[in-house]
Protein backbone atom coordinates (compact mmCIF):
# COMPACT_ATOMS: atom_id res chain seq x y z
CA UNK A 1 0.00 0.00 0.00
CA UNK A 2 1.29 3.53 -0.95
CA UNK A 3 2.43 5.56 2.03
CA UNK A 4 1.53 9.07 2.91
CA UNK A 5 5.00 11.58 1.43
CA UNK A 6 5.97 14.94 1.28
CA UNK A 7 8.56 16.37 -0.63
CA UNK A 8 10.14 19.68 -0.51
CA UNK A 9 11.60 22.07 -2.88
CA UNK A 10 13.13 25.12 -2.01
CA UNK A 11 14.99 27.73 -4.64
CA UNK A 12 16.65 30.88 -3.97
CA UNK A 13 17.27 33.58 -7.16
CA UNK A 14 15.97 30.27 -9.39
CA UNK A 15 18.72 27.96 -7.77
CA UNK A 16 17.97 24.60 -5.77
CA UNK A 17 19.38 25.50 -2.25
CA UNK A 18 20.25 21.54 -1.89
CA UNK A 19 22.37 21.54 -4.82
CA UNK A 20 24.10 24.90 -3.50
CA UNK A 21 24.89 23.74 0.12
CA UNK A 22 25.81 20.81 2.11
CA UNK A 23 22.63 21.17 4.86
CA UNK A 24 19.74 19.82 4.16
CA UNK A 25 15.96 21.15 5.05
CA UNK A 26 15.05 20.87 8.75
CA UNK A 27 11.57 22.76 8.01
CA UNK A 28 9.26 25.00 5.95
CA UNK A 29 6.56 26.89 6.84
CA UNK A 30 3.74 28.89 4.62
CA UNK A 31 1.02 31.34 5.13
CA UNK A 32 -1.50 32.43 2.83
CA UNK A 33 -3.81 34.92 3.52
CA UNK A 34 -7.16 35.35 1.79
CA UNK A 35 -6.59 39.50 1.94
CA UNK A 36 -4.74 42.79 2.77
CA UNK A 37 -1.99 40.75 4.62
CA UNK A 38 1.45 39.73 3.07
CA UNK A 39 1.79 35.86 2.31
CA UNK A 40 5.21 34.20 4.43
CA UNK A 41 7.30 31.64 3.94
CA UNK A 42 10.19 30.74 6.55
CA UNK A 43 12.46 27.71 5.39
CA UNK A 44 14.78 26.61 8.47
CA UNK A 45 18.26 24.92 7.23
CA UNK A 46 20.65 22.61 8.98
CA UNK A 47 24.08 23.96 7.91
CA UNK A 48 26.36 21.46 9.98
CA UNK A 49 29.15 22.43 7.63
CA UNK A 50 29.12 26.26 7.90
CA UNK A 51 27.94 26.23 3.62
CA UNK A 52 25.67 28.94 4.64
CA UNK A 53 27.62 31.25 7.28
CA UNK A 54 29.31 33.68 4.50
CA UNK A 55 26.10 34.27 2.47
CA UNK A 56 23.75 35.16 5.25
CA UNK A 57 24.75 38.69 6.00
CA UNK A 58 24.23 39.26 2.05
CA UNK A 59 20.96 37.40 1.50
CA UNK A 60 18.34 39.93 1.97
CA UNK A 61 16.39 41.17 -1.00
CA UNK A 62 17.17 37.62 -3.21
CA UNK A 63 14.51 35.51 -4.17
CA UNK A 64 13.60 32.59 -2.28
CA UNK A 65 10.51 30.32 -3.96
CA UNK A 66 9.47 26.80 -2.53
CA UNK A 67 6.98 23.79 -3.94
CA UNK A 68 5.15 21.23 -1.29
CA UNK A 69 4.52 17.93 -3.45
CA UNK A 70 2.62 15.59 -0.93
CA UNK A 71 1.05 11.86 -1.84
CA UNK A 72 -1.50 11.14 0.03
CA UNK A 73 -3.53 7.97 -0.96
CA UNK A 74 -6.47 8.79 1.42
CA UNK A 75 -6.90 12.18 -0.53
CA UNK A 76 -4.90 15.81 -0.45
CA UNK A 77 -2.07 14.91 -2.97
CA UNK A 78 -0.97 16.92 -5.16
CA UNK A 79 1.42 20.03 -5.82
CA UNK A 80 1.19 23.49 -3.87
CA UNK A 81 3.61 26.00 -5.40
CA UNK A 82 4.12 28.54 -3.15
CA UNK A 83 5.44 31.03 -4.81
CA UNK A 84 8.00 33.27 -4.70
CA UNK A 85 9.13 35.95 -1.91
CA UNK A 86 11.92 38.27 -1.04
CA UNK A 87 14.61 37.34 1.61
CA UNK A 88 13.90 39.49 4.53
CA UNK A 89 16.67 39.14 7.44
CA UNK A 90 17.96 35.99 7.48
CA UNK A 91 18.97 34.54 10.91
CA UNK A 92 22.01 32.06 11.62
CA UNK A 93 21.88 30.28 15.19
CA UNK A 94 23.14 27.15 16.67
CA UNK A 95 24.01 24.96 18.29
CA UNK A 96 23.34 22.97 16.02
CA UNK A 97 24.13 25.75 13.35
CA UNK A 98 20.53 26.39 11.71
CA UNK A 99 20.00 28.63 8.76
CA UNK A 100 16.42 30.78 9.37
CA UNK A 101 15.04 32.18 5.47
CA UNK A 102 12.36 34.01 5.65
CA UNK A 103 10.26 35.49 2.52
CA UNK A 104 7.32 37.86 2.16
CA UNK A 105 5.32 38.32 -0.86
CA UNK A 106 5.10 41.84 -0.11
CA UNK A 107 8.51 43.52 0.46
CA UNK A 108 8.64 46.18 3.05
CA UNK A 109 11.19 47.96 1.05
CA UNK A 110 9.11 47.65 -1.68
CA UNK A 111 8.66 51.05 -3.27
CA UNK A 112 4.43 50.65 -3.54
CA UNK A 113 4.45 50.02 0.49
CA UNK A 114 7.59 52.54 1.20
CA UNK A 115 7.30 55.77 -1.06
CA UNK A 116 5.00 58.40 -0.05
CA UNK A 117 2.52 59.92 -2.50
CA UNK A 118 0.16 62.78 -3.50
CA UNK A 119 -2.36 62.37 -6.42
CA UNK A 120 -5.19 62.87 -7.76
CA UNK A 121 -7.76 60.70 -9.78
CA UNK A 122 -10.20 62.44 -11.84
CA UNK A 123 -13.11 60.54 -14.44
CA UNK A 124 -11.36 57.06 -13.58
CA UNK A 125 -12.77 53.69 -12.75
CA UNK A 126 -11.44 51.67 -9.85
CA UNK A 127 -9.42 49.29 -12.28
CA UNK A 128 -7.96 51.72 -14.06
CA UNK A 129 -5.69 53.07 -11.17
CA UNK A 130 -5.53 49.67 -9.78
CA UNK A 131 -3.73 48.63 -12.85
CA UNK A 132 -1.59 52.24 -12.99
CA UNK A 133 -0.49 51.77 -9.98
CA UNK A 134 0.16 47.32 -10.03
CA UNK A 135 1.91 48.65 -13.33
CA UNK A 136 4.16 51.17 -11.82
CA UNK A 137 5.63 48.91 -8.80
CA UNK A 138 6.42 46.09 -11.87
CA UNK A 139 3.70 43.94 -10.12
CA UNK A 140 1.16 41.94 -12.78
CA UNK A 141 -2.71 43.33 -12.21
CA UNK A 142 -5.78 40.92 -11.86
CA UNK A 143 -8.61 43.25 -11.64
CA UNK A 144 -11.30 40.07 -10.94
CA UNK A 145 -14.40 42.37 -9.13
CA UNK A 146 -17.63 42.43 -11.46
CA UNK A 147 -17.86 45.76 -9.24
CA UNK A 148 -15.52 48.46 -10.59
CA UNK A 149 -16.87 51.71 -9.02
CA UNK A 150 -16.35 55.14 -10.90
CA UNK A 151 -15.34 58.02 -9.60
CA UNK A 152 -15.08 61.38 -10.22
CA UNK A 153 -12.45 62.01 -7.81
CA UNK A 154 -10.35 60.95 -5.59
CA UNK A 155 -7.00 62.24 -3.77
CA UNK A 156 -4.30 60.19 -2.58
CA UNK A 157 -2.39 62.98 -0.04
CA UNK A 158 1.12 62.10 1.72
CA UNK A 159 0.12 57.86 1.26
CA UNK A 160 1.41 54.80 -0.22
CA UNK A 161 0.27 53.48 -3.57
CA UNK A 162 -0.43 50.51 -1.08
CA UNK A 163 -2.65 52.32 1.47
CA UNK A 164 -4.14 54.38 -0.96
CA UNK A 165 -5.59 51.54 -2.80
CA UNK A 166 -6.58 49.30 0.21
CA UNK A 167 -8.18 52.15 1.05
CA UNK A 168 -10.31 52.81 -2.11
CA UNK A 169 -11.35 48.59 -2.12
CA UNK A 170 -12.20 48.37 1.05
CA UNK A 171 -14.67 51.29 0.30
CA UNK A 172 -15.73 49.46 -2.57
CA UNK A 173 -15.97 45.73 -0.75
CA UNK A 174 -13.02 44.57 -3.37
CA UNK A 175 -10.65 42.64 -1.65
CA UNK A 176 -6.69 42.81 -2.50
CA UNK A 177 -4.10 40.22 -2.16
CA UNK A 178 -0.51 40.13 -3.09
CA UNK A 179 1.14 37.18 -3.92
CA UNK A 180 4.17 35.91 -6.32
CA UNK A 181 4.32 39.37 -8.01
CA UNK A 182 0.74 39.13 -8.70
CA UNK A 183 -1.94 41.74 -7.49
CA UNK A 184 -5.43 41.04 -7.26
CA UNK A 185 -8.49 42.68 -6.50
CA UNK A 186 -11.36 40.63 -6.23
CA UNK A 187 -14.81 40.10 -4.71
CA UNK A 188 -14.92 37.36 -1.53
CA UNK A 189 -18.43 36.42 -2.68
CA UNK A 190 -17.67 35.14 -6.07
CA UNK A 191 -14.69 33.07 -4.39
CA UNK A 192 -17.77 31.81 -1.64
CA UNK A 193 -19.62 30.87 -4.43
CA UNK A 194 -17.02 28.36 -6.11
CA UNK A 195 -17.52 25.02 -5.54
CA UNK A 196 -16.28 22.89 -1.66
CA UNK A 197 -12.72 20.95 -2.52
CA UNK A 198 -13.44 18.66 0.67
CA UNK A 199 -15.24 18.13 3.59
CA UNK A 200 -14.09 17.99 7.00
CA UNK A 201 -15.78 15.28 9.50
CA UNK A 202 -16.15 14.98 12.49
CA UNK A 203 -14.69 11.45 13.77
CA UNK A 204 -11.73 11.50 10.86
CA UNK A 205 -8.29 11.30 11.14
CA UNK A 206 -6.85 13.55 9.35
CA UNK A 207 -8.31 16.26 11.94
CA UNK A 208 -6.28 17.18 14.28
CA UNK A 209 -7.50 20.48 16.31
CA UNK A 210 -10.64 22.22 15.90
CA UNK A 211 -12.37 25.30 17.57
CA UNK A 212 -15.91 27.38 16.43
CA UNK A 213 -16.39 30.52 17.77
CA UNK A 214 -20.00 32.58 17.30
CA UNK A 215 -19.69 36.57 17.50
CA UNK A 216 -22.37 38.42 19.16
CA UNK A 217 -21.91 41.74 19.06
CA UNK A 218 -21.54 43.68 16.26
CA UNK A 219 -22.10 41.37 13.36
CA UNK A 220 -25.93 40.28 13.32
CA UNK A 221 -27.34 43.42 11.24
CA UNK A 222 -30.45 43.13 9.68
CA UNK A 223 -29.80 45.76 6.65
CA UNK A 224 -27.42 48.31 6.32
CA UNK A 225 -28.53 52.23 5.25
CA UNK A 226 -25.92 54.52 3.55
CA UNK A 227 -26.71 57.95 2.97
CA UNK A 228 -24.80 61.27 2.24
CA UNK A 229 -25.94 64.48 1.35
CA UNK A 230 -23.77 66.59 -1.23
CA UNK A 231 -22.54 69.74 0.33
CA UNK A 232 -22.84 71.84 -2.79
CA UNK A 233 -26.14 70.70 -3.98
CA UNK A 234 -28.08 69.32 -1.01
CA UNK A 235 -29.24 66.55 -2.63
CA UNK A 236 -29.23 63.10 -0.63
CA UNK A 237 -28.05 60.12 -1.83
CA UNK A 238 -29.11 56.75 -0.08
CA UNK A 239 -29.66 53.41 -0.15
CA UNK A 240 -30.66 50.21 1.99
CA UNK A 241 -29.42 46.70 1.78
CA UNK A 242 -31.26 44.31 3.68
CA UNK A 243 -29.37 40.90 4.47
CA UNK A 244 -30.84 37.81 2.47
CA UNK A 245 -32.87 35.65 5.39
CA UNK A 246 -31.27 38.00 8.18
CA UNK A 247 -33.12 37.04 11.59
CA UNK A 248 -31.99 40.06 13.23
CA UNK A 249 -33.39 43.41 13.93
CA UNK A 250 -30.79 45.74 13.81
CA UNK A 251 -29.53 48.61 11.11
CA UNK A 252 -25.86 49.62 9.86
CA UNK A 253 -26.99 53.41 9.77
CA UNK A 254 -23.54 55.19 7.95
CA UNK A 255 -23.09 58.04 6.43
CA UNK A 256 -20.17 58.17 3.44
CA UNK A 257 -19.55 59.78 0.32
CA UNK A 258 -21.24 57.70 -2.79
CA UNK A 259 -22.41 59.82 -6.51
CA UNK A 260 -25.57 57.91 -6.65
CA UNK A 261 -28.08 55.17 -5.78
CA UNK A 262 -26.43 52.16 -7.23
CA UNK A 263 -22.76 52.90 -5.58
CA UNK A 264 -25.05 53.60 -2.60
CA UNK A 265 -26.46 49.95 -2.80
CA UNK A 266 -23.03 48.41 -3.44
CA UNK A 267 -21.48 50.03 -0.76
CA UNK A 268 -23.99 49.11 2.22
CA UNK A 269 -23.79 45.57 1.24
CA UNK A 270 -20.57 45.81 1.38
CA UNK A 271 -20.58 47.08 4.68
CA UNK A 272 -23.22 44.69 6.05
CA UNK A 273 -20.78 41.52 4.38
CA UNK A 274 -18.20 43.31 6.45
CA UNK A 275 -19.50 43.10 9.74
CA UNK A 276 -21.73 39.97 9.01
CA UNK A 277 -19.02 37.47 8.11
CA UNK A 278 -17.22 37.54 11.97
CA UNK A 279 -20.42 35.84 13.16
CA UNK A 280 -19.06 32.93 12.84
CA UNK A 281 -15.43 31.11 12.30
CA UNK A 282 -13.56 28.01 12.90
CA UNK A 283 -9.69 26.51 13.18
CA UNK A 284 -8.40 23.34 12.10
CA UNK A 285 -5.33 21.52 12.18
CA UNK A 286 -5.25 18.64 9.67
CA UNK A 287 -3.45 16.55 8.23
CA UNK A 288 -1.40 18.17 5.28
CA UNK A 289 -3.89 18.78 2.77
CA UNK A 290 -1.92 20.81 -0.38
CA UNK A 291 -6.29 21.88 -1.55
CA UNK A 292 -6.55 23.96 1.35
CA UNK A 293 -5.30 27.52 0.90
CA UNK A 294 -6.59 30.78 1.29
CA UNK A 295 -10.03 31.94 -0.86
CA UNK A 296 -11.23 28.36 -1.44
CA UNK A 297 -13.91 26.55 0.12
CA UNK A 298 -14.59 23.76 1.66
CA UNK A 299 -18.01 21.64 3.98
CA UNK A 300 -17.79 21.44 7.68
CA UNK A 301 -19.62 18.00 8.90
CA UNK A 302 -21.01 16.67 12.15
CA UNK A 303 -20.49 19.32 14.08
CA UNK A 304 -24.22 19.86 14.30
CA UNK A 305 -25.18 23.68 14.59
CA UNK A 306 -21.65 24.76 13.27
CA UNK A 307 -22.10 22.32 10.11
CA UNK A 308 -21.94 24.47 6.92
CA UNK A 309 -19.56 25.75 4.01
CA UNK A 310 -16.68 27.81 5.07
CA UNK A 311 -14.35 29.73 3.19
CA UNK A 312 -10.74 30.04 3.95
CA UNK A 313 -9.40 33.52 5.04
CA UNK A 314 -5.95 31.96 6.59
CA UNK A 315 -3.95 28.35 5.92
CA UNK A 316 -0.40 27.72 7.44
CA UNK A 317 1.21 24.52 5.81
CA UNK A 318 3.84 23.52 8.14
CA UNK A 319 6.28 20.14 7.02
CA UNK A 320 9.40 18.97 8.60
CA UNK A 321 10.66 15.72 9.46
CA UNK A 322 7.68 15.06 12.33
CA UNK A 323 5.24 15.09 9.04
CA UNK A 324 3.21 17.78 7.35
CA UNK A 325 0.03 19.68 8.62
CA UNK A 326 -2.43 22.36 7.90
CA UNK A 327 -3.44 24.54 9.77
CA UNK A 328 -6.53 26.88 8.70
CA UNK A 329 -8.55 29.97 10.09
CA UNK A 330 -12.05 30.21 8.48
CA UNK A 331 -15.17 31.58 8.31
CA UNK A 332 -18.41 30.61 7.22
CA UNK A 333 -19.75 31.32 3.73
CA UNK A 334 -22.59 34.16 3.78
CA UNK A 335 -25.40 33.50 1.49
CA UNK A 336 -26.83 36.05 -0.88
CA UNK A 337 -24.80 38.92 -0.39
Amino acid sequence: MMARRTELSVSVNGVDIGSVAGGYIKSLTYTDNEEDKTDDLQVTMDDKDREWLSWVGSAQGESISATIVHIDPEGGSGVLNCGRFELDAPGYSGPPASVTLKGTSLPHTSSIREEIRTNAWEKINLSAIFNEIAGSHGLTPMFESSFDPFYTRREQIQTSDIVFLQRLCNDAGISLKATDNILVAFQQKDYEARGAVRRVVFGTSDVLKYNFKIKTHDCDYARCRVAYTDPQTGETIQATFTAPGGSGNQTLALNEKVSNAGEANAVAAARLRDKNKEKQKAEFTLMGDVRLVAGVTFDVAGWEAFDGKYIIEMARHSASGGGYTVQIRARLVLEGY
